[in-house]
């Protein structure tokens, strides 16, 4: 599955993204994006999830980003939280087709340390991504309930392989992740 980017989307997570930029506070810091795009880069995929879960992703976006939302949405009344982000394209496709290894580079979805507290309000975290460069289409990678995450992945500068990652994070293995069609 993958969710087109319209450029109504587009225009709508510029918007967005200008509305809330004195209230955002950043976990982290990456090379291939500005802060811009990383913060569009959220609204899209915020968006073309809620088309994935048939969700009108026009009447989710929210009135004002004066706090910290506790959820990006609700289906089948569980709390959501969307995890969106940028993935070469060699490893994209390994991702799609389940045969990247847990312990390769990019098999694990990494949640920011300052963002583990969060998890207890909600109950299921998605995980996106868009392949980096090509901005046009969102893919779902899964799901995974919160409580999962808490009690099993704390966060950690170590990479399964020896390597570090670029901030401590709760690394969930790719291969635990359910697929987002059981969300509907």
């Amino acid at each position: 599955m993958k969710i087109a980017i319209t450029d109504e989307m587009r225009t709508q997570a510029k918007i967005e993204s200008q509305k809330r930029d004195a209230f955002i506070k950043h976990h982290f810091e990456v090379d291939h994006l500005s802060y811009q795009e990383r913060d569009e880069l959220g609204f899209l995929g915020e968006f073309a999830c809620c088309v994935a879960l048939g969700i009108d992703w026009r009447k989710n976006i929210r009135e004002n980003y004066y706090t910290i939302d506790d959820f990006d949405f609700i289906v089948n009344h569980k709390r959501i939280d969307l995890k969106t982000e940028t993935v070469p394209y060699k490893y994209a496709t390994k991702i799609l087709n389940r045969t990247i290894g847990d312990d390769d580079l990019y098999g694990r979805r990494l949640i920011n340390k300052n963002q583990f507290s969060l998890l207890a309000k909600y109950d299921i975290v998605v995980f996106g991504f868009f392949i980096r460069k090509q901005l046009t289409y969102w893919y779902p990678i899964g799901y995974i309930e919160s409580k999962t995450i808490v009690e099993n992945y704390p966060p950690t500068f170590k990479r399964p392989d020896g390597g570090s990652y670029p901030f401590p994070g709760s690394p969930v293995p790719t291969s635990i992740l359910k697929p987002i069609s059981d969300l509907r």
